[in-house]
Formats: structure tokens, C-alpha cells, sequence
């Protein structure tokens, strides 16, 4: 089960309509609560979710549902990405008639699964990305009524979905460019980011000989062991310093640092400033929200 340390607070500044849209360059590995919808509007870009790492092109869309851990870097200077978050409330009805019952309830328990990714091959994507671009428009323009018409886009997409993809357990396997059983090793991570860890040990809980290890881990998460282990515990750090009031000193111990000095110069390779800049900026960014 994926803890606290990786959740983002993503925001959503109108909590009475809670969704947002927004142009992104890519996006740091983190999970949340909310759905997210990514549409690749120009260029490429290389998807993580957990352990499945898939090359999109122009028109596809990746899914990402509540809680999965997910990633995205953009190929190319020209790369536009459209980000679509928005919380369950927004299409859940309180089991007031039996749509409840029948999709969202079972989706949301994870009886129901849905994809992860729609390529252009697949016969009715074409027909979800125009109702996700209408979605967009109205939320640009928020002309009277836009409300309405970004819920009935919703259920659009979502009986779209529904209907011609929840039989699905899992993407078949030609659909994916890369897939290894990472998962264990993945959510082992997440757990004890704080605690070190041996490319030899890791590489024994997937079954791999270390280098081969390396070249796939590389490969499935865009990082050295090293680098993912230091982006957990960093987050968690950024985590901490917002929501406590803890001495960077002890941030740095409690997610698995024992010099100080260190944590600082990887927290400001990872998040362009220092731990005590970023304390400031992130209270800052709190208050304006109240």
C-alpha cells in the first residue's frame, strides 16, 4: 500500500467544483487522491505508472486513477501536455440512482478495472480525446452553463470507457514498450525510503542479476536506484516541512540522512533551493490558500 511520504497535495482551487486543467512539461513522480487525465496535445512523452513505463505520442491519453503512482517526461522541446485532476465528487451521486452502484462505487473499490493508456490504434480513442478536448474548452472559456457541460463531458468520457474498456483487467502486453515485475521492489521503497539499500539486495527481490538490475531499473523508472530512493525521501522531506515544525536537522534524519549537509545539497538538486527556502514558499503558498 502506497503511505503518506509520496502523496502530493494536489490543489484544486474551487472545492465546490473540484477540478482543474492545466498545461504541464512533464511531471515528478508522485500519487494523490484525485483522478488525472493526460492528453499528449503535441510531441511525445515517456508515462510511468508503478512499474509500467509507455512511450505516448500526439493524441494519446494517459488515465491515471486515484492513489497509482505515476510520471511523465516530455521528448522534445515542442512536447505540450494537458492535465485534467479532478476529485471523485465532482461524478459520484451519493447512490442517488444506480449509476452509483453499477460503475463508479465498483471503480473506486477497485472492482472495476479501467486502462491506463488510449493509443491512437485503439478504435475509440478518437471519440474520447474530442469529448476530453470539448471538456477543455469549457473549462478555458467558463461561459454560463460551463459547469453543466463539463459533467455531461465527463460522463461522456466515462461511459465511453465504461462501455468498451472495463472488461479489461490489464493492458495487453504488445501495448506496453516496457514492463518488468518491479512492483514489490517499488512498493518496498515507499515504505522504508528511509532505510538504505544494496543494488545486490534489491536486485535479489526482483530476480535479477545487479548489473542487468540496473539497466532495467534505469529503463522502467528514468533514475539510478540511487536517484529514485533520494527523489522518495526528498518529497517526503518537502512534505514535512510544510506540515510540521520540525528542525531541518531532524527532516533530515527522519527520512534517512545522516549529514545534514548532504540532505541539503541533494533537497536543492532535486527541488532547485534549499530546505529552508522551501519551507518558506510552501507556508507562504498555504496561507494565500485560507
Amino acid at each position: 500500500m502506497i503511505r503518506k511520504q509520496l502523496k502530493e497535495s494536489t490543489v484544486i482551487p474551487d472545492k465546490t467544483f473540484p477540478i482543474n486543467v492545466f498545461y504541464i512539461n512533464g511531471i515528478h513522480l508522485h500519487w494523490h487522491d484525485h483522478m488525472e487525465w493526460v492528453m499528449i496535445k503535441e510531441g511525445e512523452a515517456v508515462v510511468q505508472i508503478d512499474d509500467v513505463y509507455v512511450h505516448l505520442k500526439k493524441g494519446e491519453i494517459a488515465l491515471f486513477h486515484p492513489k497509482q503512482l505515476h510520471a511523465a517526461r516530455v521528448i522534445g522541446k515542442n512536447t505540450k501536455l494537458i492535465a485534467i485532476v479532478f476529485n471523485e465528487a465532482i461524478i459520484r451521486n451519493s447512490g442517488l440512482d444506480n449509476t452509483e452502484n453499477l460503475y463508479f462505487s465498483p471503480y473506486f473499490n477497485e472492482q472495476i478495472k479501467l486502462p491506463n493508456f488510449l493509443r491512437k490504434e485503439d478504435p475509440h480513442t478518437e471519440q474520447i480525446r474530442h469529448s476530453i478536448s470539448k471538456l477543455i474548452d469549457e473549462f478555458e472559456r467558463k461561459e454560463k452553463g460551463y459547469e453543466l457541460m463539463i459533467k455531461a463531458e465527463l460522463y461522456q468520457t466515462f461511459g465511453l470507457i465504461f462501455r468498451e474498456y472495463s472488461y479489461l483487467k490489464e493492458l495487453p502486453a504488445s501495448r506496453i514498450e516496457e514492463r518488468y515485475n518491479l512492483t514489490v521492489l517499488l512498493n518496498d521503497l515507499r515504505e522504508n525510503y528511509h532505510e538504505s539499500i544494496s543494488i545486490e539486495n534489491a536486485a535479489k527481490m526482483v530476480n535479477l542479476s545487479p548489473n542487468h538490475f540496473c539497466k532495467v531499473f534505469k529503463k522502467v523508472t528514468g533514475k539510478t536506484l540511487i536517484e529514485y530512493l533520494n527523489m522518495l525521501r526528498i518529497n517526503e522531506a518537502e512534505r514535512m516541512l510544510v506540515e510540521t515544525d520540525w528542525p531541518i536537522m531532524e527532516i533530515a534524519e527522519k527520512v534517512g540522512y545522516e549529514s545534514v549537509t548532504y540532505f541539503g545539497r541533494v533537497f536543492k538538486q532535486i527541488k532547485s533551493m534549499p530546505p529552508s527556502a522551501k519551507r518558506k514558499i510552501l507556508r507562504e503558498q498555504e496561507k494565500s490558500l485560507i
